[in-house]
């Protein structure tokens, strides 16, 4: 049996939360969501619903949870993007007219709809991002599970995928996100778990999390290139200004 690497750990996800998973690299972020999809066994208790998952395949949690890996490539496996969004569907055997409206209206909700008869090869890194994403929504889950969805993207591909994330979110989807960049932790999500040596640190709002030097130091975080420009020109309060910045950009 594996040895459960988190220490007293609790926590409750509420629905239509937007959540930021957050700590230094092997504070445990990854592998929460792993044991929540799961993907790695646990000694303690993961409920959904009130319902105890262990005795749930990896199978039947994903018709509950979806998991999109950081890199798209790592997840597709077919050549046409119908057929990759429409892969789930297949092996748990819809009929061809239920494949169609489900998959053409996962394509519609990702952005893809006019892409549907394309090959995957043609897209963009940040299109291929979408097109795992629509393969996890067509299955209906629940929660939406994205390790370091915008990691190594430039500016447009990265604001693209946020913002097409915050929709879902504002349509009612549970998204729960792994991050290391503070800035989309503070403009996207509404909370936080902050995670260092497996133990949960904090559970708080994005924006709290990043004025407690003591928390900050534990996660080993950073603080936003906003709080730097405060500081360097002197504002009186860097924390004010940078959530006057969020909030003005969150109101857009």
């Amino acid at each position: 049996m594996q040895v459960n690497p988190f220490h007293d750990v609790t926590a409750t996800i509420n629905k239509g939360d937007f959540v930021s998973i957050v700590g230094q690299n092997g504070a445990g972020k990854t592998t929460l969501c792993r044991i929540i999809c799961g993907f790695i066994s646990n000694e303690g208790r993961v409920l959904f619903n009130g319902d105890d998952l262990a005795s749930l395949s990896i199978k039947e949690r994903s018709e509950k949870i979806g998991y999109v890996m950081q890199d798209p490539n790592q997840m597709i496996s077919q050549k046409m993007i119908f057929d990759e969004v429409a892969l789930g569907l297949r092996l748990r055997n819809y009929n061809k007219e239920e494949i169609k409206q489900k998959v053409y209206h996962a394509l519609k909700i990702c952005g893809l709809y006019p892409y549907r008869n394309w090959p995957i090869s043609a897209l963009s890194f940040g299109q291929k991002k979408r097109v795992t994403i629509a393969a996890i929504l067509v299955l209906e889950p629940d929660l939406l599970i994205l390790d370091e969805p915008t990691a190594g993207q430039d500016w447009k591909t990265y604001t693209e995928i946020m913002s097409f994330l915050k929709q879902l979110n504002e349509q009612g989807k549970t998204i729960m996100i792994i991050t290391h960049d503070m800035y989309l932790m503070m403009e996207y999500t509404n909370r936080s778990l902050a995670f260092a040596d497996g133990e949960l640190i904090a559970d708080t709002l994005p924006i709290k999390l990043l004025t407690e030097k003591g928390l900050i130091k534990k996660a080993a975080l950073k603080r936003t290139s906003l709080y730097d420009l405060a500081k360097k020109y002197q504002l009186k309060d860097p924390d004010a200004f940078v959530r006057a910045y969020i909030n003005s950009e969150r109101n857009k």
